[in-house]
């Protein structure tokens, strides 16, 4: 459920949502923090104890939880920016709805939920602006985003903010165990995947499966050789070179891998899944060798954009690691 999660992973979140059912509650809200922080759920869970009237706090198991949650309530509006861009449109259509009286019986509030304000678009924040600095009586907002850089200064003054903190990849782990994700696959997503929610899409992907490939084949596995990942990569695992996007996720998640499998030498960490564990108990080189091997992971993950040649940027990536090897072997 939403209220365990939020209680276990974002107490400080769960704490002021807590405060907020049992006092007066606030015209707007803002959820702000890492791209994949449970922000939206938290939105919905909001909405449904503003409207639960089992608790205080939602109970997620009413008719009325179930519709919100579903999306099927009258006088819970929800915009999602986080696909498409909102537009002025968007937002002039919302405050028409909210100029009119309740439909639902027996609760007269009215709440409208915008995931990823940021993906707003400046007339359509300006419209926004306008709604929240004349609050309609029973009307409550509840913005989601994950850069509020990218929100106008004078939105974010109009609402209580609540940050919220990047989640543990335990509870990625745990919830790609729970999506029937492989032991090893879960390891490896929860702790390279931004978001919680796109798990499986990346376990799909051929992006993961080739970079997946490309580090098996670091450490001599399954009769891939680290000598031809260069080779490999140009004739086997990279995508055409029109499709440049694809690339570089396939690059940065096998810089992430790279990145994850020093991390995780340098932490004396025993508990690894299957035959990763089999690699990370043979490391026997020093500390300051895996060390490097994390700087230069997480040097090429950054260099890793549509700007730079990515075959060049991969060669030079590898030529490192072979001199390291070189020099601290």
């Amino acid at each position: 459920m939403v209220k365990d999660r939020l209680k276990k992973t974002q107490p400080i979140v769960f704490k002021a949502l807590e405060n907020a059912c049992k006092g007066r509650l606030a015209p707007a809200y803002l959820f702000y923090g890492p791209k994949g922080s449970p922000k939206y759920e938290a939105a919905i869970f909001l909405a449904q104890s503003i409207i639960c009237e089992e608790d205080e706090m939602a109970c997620e198991n009413c008719l009325s939880c179930q519709r919100i949650e579903n999306n099927e309530y009258a006088d819970v509006l929800i915009i999602d920016g986080s696909e498409v861009a909102i537009s002025k449109k968007d937002i002039d259509d919302l405050q028409i709805r909210f100029s009119k009286t309740a439909i639902e019986e027996g609760n007269s509030t009215r709440i409208y939920i915008i995931r990823n304000i940021e993906n707003a678009t400046i007339p359509a924040q300006n419209s926004m602006l306008k709604f929240l600095e004349d609050p309609k009586d029973n009307v409550i907002a509840i913005l989601t985003c994950d850069n509020t850089q990218r929100v106008l200064p004078t939105i974010i003054s109009r609402c209580i903010t609540i940050p919220f903190v990047e989640e543990a990849s335990k509870i990625y782990y745990d919830k790609a165990i729970e999506e029937g994700i492989e032991e090893i696959d879960a390891y490896f997503l929860a702790h390279i995947a931004k978001d919680s929610n796109d798990l499986l899409e990346i376990r799909d992907s051929d992006e993961y499966q080739r970079a997946l490939m490309m580090f098996k084949a670091y450490f001599n596995l399954e009769g891939l050789e680290k000598s031809e990942i260069l080779i490999d990569y140009d004739t086997s695992w990279s995508f055409p070179k029109k499709e440049k996007a694809r690339n570089i996720t396939l690059l940065k998640l096998f810089f992430s891998l790279m990145a994850l499998y020093a991390k995780d030498v340098l932490s004396h960490d025993d508990l690894k899944p299957s035959w990763y564990h089999d690699v990370v108990k043979k490391a026997n080189k020093s500390n300051a060798y895996y060390a490097e091997i994390l700087k230069i992971a997480n040097e090429s993950y950054d260099k890793v954009n549509k700007f730079n040649d990515l075959n060049l940027l991969l060669a030079q990536s590898i030529y490192r690691l072979e001199e390291l090897d070189h020099d601290k072997s």
